[in-house]
């Protein structure tokens, strides 16, 4: 009875490709989820939106949900890097995230996602009828965030560094005796800029919490 021969066949081996979708996936579980969750909950609440819309981009990836999820992490990015209240290690944690999120976007060839920060060095004259005004506070905000702070010197003057953006900005001294000097702008800082505040009349506390709409005057420098 004459043997069969059984022949061996080579399994051919077929390599998966992976899709760019697989590789934002990839991406978003070792990268971008491994960040935010050391952040903590009140960080993670405002980032929690942009993990979402990225998430979005791991299923199907479209131009225009990745042009959304980069303009929804670049407002959020800045929102948090501007909040005084934020801590150092976290905003610095939030830049080595922001730049992986780039480095690896940029790999496959597309547009830097999340727009960096410039500052900008913002120069204050404060006078009051005509004179320098001393010990006065700076304040300036954006968002009805406190971004950032001074005091003027001997001559009225202070600087301080604050990103590209429209902000309102204050000047604010007691005088003792219920008077107050305080006036307040809105500005948009497109490069360094200097502004002169000449401030001639006193104010109350009620005229200006009215005119600040229930904002709270920042007292000290934090």
């Amino acid at each position: 009875m004459p043997s069969e021969d059984w022949k061996t066949f080579k399994r051919s081996e077929v390599e998966i490709k992976k899709t760019l979708s697989d590789e934002v996936h990839e991406f978003l579980t070792k990268v971008f989820n491994v960040y935010i969750i050391k952040f903590g909950t009140d960080i993670f609440k405002h980032l929690e939106n942009v993990r979402d819309k990225l998430i979005l981009l791991t299923t199907r990836f479209d131009n225009d949900k990745y042009a959304d999820f980069c303009d929804t992490f670049s407002k959020m990015y800045r929102l948090i890097l501007l909040d005084k209240n934020v801590d150092g290690n976290i905003k610095k944690g939030l830049e080595e995230l922001a730049q992986k999120t780039n480095t690896f976007f940029e790999s496959k060839g597309l547009n830097r996602c999340v727009k960096e920060i410039k500052y900008y060095k913002l120069k204050v004259k404060a006078l009051f009828k005509s004179k320098e005004l001393s010990n006065a506070l700076v304040s300036i905000e954006s968002e009805g965030r406190v971004v950032a702070s001074s005091k003027t010197n001997d001559n009225g003057f202070c600087e301080v560094e604050v990103p590209e953006g429209r902000y309102a900005i204050y000047v604010y001294k007691d005088l003792g005796e219920g008077e107050y000097v305080y006036d307040e702008r809105i500005i948009i800082v497109p490069q360094e800029i200097e502004i002169v505040f000449n401030i001639s009349e006193t104010k109350t506390r009620t005229e200006i919490e009215k005119e600040r709409g229930g904002r709270p005057v920042i007292k000290e420098i934090s």
